[in-house]
């Protein structure tokens, strides 16, 4: 009994750890995409007349995806709550990681393993290194769903024989597809588990729906002119897609928390994805081998053979690994080959991390082919300290970044709200608005279009020019009330500085350098820190100075978020022109202590 009540303790608690963190960190304010792909559909929606136009809108492509799942989730939220209200929607979102235990305890059953050795799986998905999912509503009903959806959809074709299951499973391969691109890699990669598992009627039906879903989604599709060609890609840029690859699955092993050196930071990624796909391919060909090639030598002594044999003892398990494999590879394979001239840091953005972490789960349930059951135990015992060190590293990972996010969209909705719009020049040294004006009057909105879906020159330009028409044509959009706390702080509550801090600014062509010394930001603060603010008549503008996360030494001597210094760049096209008042200071106890305050003008 004491031991199953900790086992329930150790799925539950890092299952409702997660929770709370989400809960308690996730606010009402949107970011990037979510303006035009959330707000800007919303506002569109509200303007087709006909069922088939609003049909067509849900079915639009927005950049090189079709995203009708972060859309019918926004008419969801709208008509449930009367408003477009991102916390709910990312809690929408991470919500559907809950799914994933029933799948992997499912599959665990295929091999006999009681609900103990669910428990490093349940510290592998709940993890916070995805951290953009609570703070971004299109990342979190996008790219993420995406990915359970068809580990769901895998399990009901291979482990339930029933016709519903097999049109639920096609669903949601559909609606993967539908959602995010990387959804069209669930269909191919559930081709073994329709021939091993499904009737012969339902394999010719599979077919069709796989050849009628990808026509749906290439009808009249149109490159994105905002992404780098792919082909260039591939001639110019192969070591980088090379290195994309690798890294991206090994970039939850993140080293910046320890070692600031981005070659460091690289190349261990680079070796921990390589040393996983590279056991996950062994695996693969093992069986391929052994399956197909008839002059392959069937030798007990062989260790590979011995692996093949132990691959075929639990053929729905390993079947399923290898979809799970196939869609998580390919799904980093075109990551890899879309984004490669973007730079090998792209594979560390955490909105991707979702995808990298199942690989996670994919090696450990892997590693049952080749241990003994005798083994099993002592494997568990380790597997749960690993994962559970894994787990807790992803929150330390994770304390400055959303300190540094809160703090930043804190402030961009600080600067939306006292200056009637979000300042944002498109081009380099840009000092007039010319046609980026926010809008006064109400347009008919189009259905947005595929590139950069919902800026239409002269109708929806910027995010200012969306929250006019959202809080014109539905409920919303209420900051929160944290924000007039801060805003109230940074404009009114200012006292001299008396702390130890030196500032040091140099006035370039298009940027402010800012560099701080003796800087202390202590744990648990919510918008505590370093802002430069710009003040004069007309407008108010805060910008937050942040630097990299602290080294694990640095942090248990002085619990502080980040070192002693910080080197932060301010873009003068951030702001409008004019005469400002620049102060750079520190946000404590609800006062903004000024350390240096100098006039600027903004030509």
């Amino acid at each position: 009994m004491k031991n199953k009540a900790g086992i329930f303790f150790l799925i539950l608690a890092p299952i409702i750890a997660f929770y709370i963190f989400v809960e308690k960190n996730a606010f009402n304010i949107g970011w990037n995409d979510d303006w035009h792909g959330i707000e800007g559909f919303l506002a569109s929606w509200m303007q087709q007349t006909t069922f088939g136009e609003k049909i067509e809108l849900l079915f639009s492509q927005m950049c090189e995806h079709r995203i009708i799942y972060v859309r019918l989730s926004t008419l969801l939220c709208y008509n449930l709550f009367g408003e477009v209200n991102y916390k709910i929607l990312m809690l929408m979102g991470v919500s559907y990681l809950l799914i994933l235990p029933f799948v992997f305890y499912r599959l665990l059953k295929e091999i006999n393993a009681g609900l103990a050795y669910l428990v490093p799986v349940i510290f592998i998905i709940f993890n916070t290194q995805p951290i953009e999912n609570i703070f971004w509503a299109i990342t979190s009903l996008q790219p993420n769903t995406v990915i359970i959806f068809g580990l769901l959809g895998f399990c009901l074709l291979l482990f339930n024989k029933k016709g519903w299951a097999f049109y639920l499973a096609n669903g949601l391969f559909f609606l993967a597809m539908f959602t995010n691109g990387n959804g069209m890699f669930s269909f191919l990669a559930a081709i073994p588990l329709v021939l091993y598992a499904r009737t012969k009627s339902e394999k010719i039906l599979y077919l069709v729906i796989v050849i009628l879903s990808f026509w749906l989604y290439f009808h009249d599709f149109k490159k994105p002119g905002i992404r780098p060609d792919v082909m260039v890609n591939i001639t110019q840029y192969p070591h980088i897609i090379l290195g994309d690859f690798f890294a991206f699955f090994g970039s939850p092993i993140d080293s910046t928390v320890q070692v600031y050196d981005i070659t460091v930071k690289h190349v261990i990624a680079i070796v921990v994805g390589l040393a996983m796909i590279g056991w996950l391919a062994v695996l693969l060909f093992t069986f391929l081998y052994y399956r197909f090639w008839p002059k392959a030598k069937k030798n007990m002594h062989n260790w590979f053979y011995r692996l093949y044999e132990k691959l075929l003892q639990y053929p729905k398990f390993n079947l399923y690994l290898l979809a799970a494999f196939v869609f998580v590879a390919l799904s980093g394979a075109a990551f890899s080959v879309s984004r490669a001239s973007q730079g090998l840091e792209q594979a560390f953005a955490s909105r991707y991390k979702t995808v990298s972490i199942i690989l996670f789960i994919i090696l450990y349930l892997s590693s049952f082919n080749i241990l003994p059951v005798s083994q099993w135990k002592k494997y568990l015992r380790i597997s749960i300290v690993v994962t559970l060190l894994f787990n807790l590293f992803s929150y330390y990972e994770s304390w400055d970044d959303v300190e540094n996010r809160r703090r930043f969209f804190g402030t961009t909705i600080l600067n939306w709200k006292n200056n009637g719009r979000y300042y944002y020049y498109a081009f380099e040294n840009s000092r007039n608005p010319d046609d980026h004006a926010p809008i006064t009057q109400y347009q008919k909105l189009p259905i947005p279009p595929y590139n950069y879906a919902g800026f239409v020159p002269g109708v929806m330009k910027y995010v200012n020019d969306i929250l006019w028409i959202s809080r014109v044509h539905f409920k919303n959009y209420t900051p929160p009330a944290e924000i007039d706390v801060m805003n109230k702080a940074l404009y009114e509550n200012q006292v001299t500085n008396t702390g130890s801090e030196t500032v040091k600014v140099t006035d370039g062509s298009n940027t402010f350098h800012i560099e701080l010394d003796n800087v202390f930001v202590p744990f648990g603060t919510r918008y505590d820190g370093y802002y430069a603010i710009f003040s004069n008549g007309k407008n108010r503008l805060a910008f937050p100075l942040e630097t990299q996360a602290n080294k694990f030494t640095n942090f248990i001597s002085t619990r502080r978020f980040y070192n002693n210094r910080i080197d932060a760049i301010v873009a003068k096209p951030d702001l409008p022109s004019g005469q400002f008042s620049m102060k750079i200071g520190k946000l404590e106890n609800n006062q903004f202590k000024v350390i240096k305050e100098q006039t600027i003008s903004i030509q």
